[in-house]
């Protein structure tokens, strides 16, 4: 049970990072601090009460950030995972990410996941500046995990080996979807013929221009991204500047007495940051794609998704040899 000094801290790590500027290190970056509006209705008559979805256990007896984690653990250690929480969730979410995040971070406010990301970011850059981060969302279905697994593997690799990328896996569309973004495809690249460079992200567009994007071959961005801590704070540069050279000033503080005060600061003196709006969709240049294939992936922020997905594992349960594991 969580103390309520840790309940009251910005940041708690339950073991201390270790400073090291090795090329091969990776991180695993969650984003965990949405408040779930969209399904609070759903969540209420399924649980009898409101909390955010990603603290639910809507499919099976572990919730979906606890799903989320224990996948992505089998790439990263807790030891070098951290997880970024709304200002009201570390009662509810410390038990959930005990042994999975040994690195947790409690916003002051409600900035959008942007800012989020990149003060969480400017952690990470402070311990491991070189390391690779894969950063994801915790509220969306993927099965079977294991193959899952393998292609966030994969696309870590591409990232560590063209180190100015950040490359998203995107999703098969089965549907012209407009609550979703859209990856539009280059070129292959040579280096790596099974990843796509960007000719555009589109962050939610019209269902006309969803029915474009995907017959043209877009995908679905599922928000997992793979980049070197470099890549990414460049990318962030290059779209929001004044966050990133206020952030800049933040690095040397983490591990101080002043660190909580700078991201209090911060917190109140940035406007919201939306990572997908106001950074991927405005420097696709700096972004390449690879497809998820053989995985079943579903974005849980409306009750219908979720509803049709554990209809078809049901009917998937009649055949066990069918079933995937999430």
């Amino acid at each position: 049970m969580a103390t309520p000094s840790e309940l009251e801290a910005l940041r708690t790590s339950a073991t201390q990072p270790v400073e090291d500027d090795a090329l091969h290190l990776d991180w695993t970056l969650a984003l965990a601090g949405g408040e779930g509006v969209r399904l609070s209705d759903y969540v209420q008559r399924r649980f009898g009460r409101r909390i955010p979805k990603q603290y639910c256990c809507l499919l099976g007896n572990r919730s979906m950030l606890q799903h989320t984690l224990d996948r992505l653990n089998r790439l990263t250690p807790a030891s070098r995972t951290i997880t970024v929480i709304g200002t009201h969730h570390g009662e509810i979410a410390k038990p959930q990410l005990a042994g999975r995040s040994d690195h947790v971070f409690r916003q002051p406010a409600a900035r959008d996941t942007g800012m989020a990301l990149y003060i969480a970011l400017a952690m990470i850059k402070r311990w491991n500046p070189n390391a690779i981060v894969t950063i994801t969302p915790t509220d969306h279905y993927v099965a079977p995990a294991s193959k899952y697994v393998e292609q966030v593997r994969a696309a870590r690799g591409v990232a560590a080996r063209m180190r100015d990328t950040v490359v998203i896996l995107g999703a098969h569309p089965s549907e012209p979807d407009p609550e979703l973004g859209y990856l539009s495809l280059g070129d292959q690249l040579v280096e790596v013929p099974q990843v796509r460079s960007l000719v555009g992200f589109v962050e939610k567009p019209s269902v006309a221009r969803a029915t474009e994007l995907r017959a043209a071959g877009a995908l679905w961005n599922t928000m997992v991204t793979c980049g070197t801590v470099d890549a990414l704070w460049e990318l962030g540069r290059t779209t929001e500047p004044r966050l990133i050279d206020i952030l800049d000033s933040l690095v040397p503080l983490i591990g101080t007495p002043d660190e909580e005060d700078a991201i209090e600061y911060i917190y109140g003196a940035y406007l919201p940051v939306s990572f997908s709006r106001d950074m991927l969709e405005r420097a696709p240049q700096r972004l390449a794609a690879m497809e998820l294939e053989g995985v079943e992936w579903s974005d849980w922020g409306r009750p219908e998704r979720i509803e049709t997905v554990l209809a078809m594992r049901r009917s998937r349960a009649l055949v066990p040899d069918r079933a995937l594991a999430p």
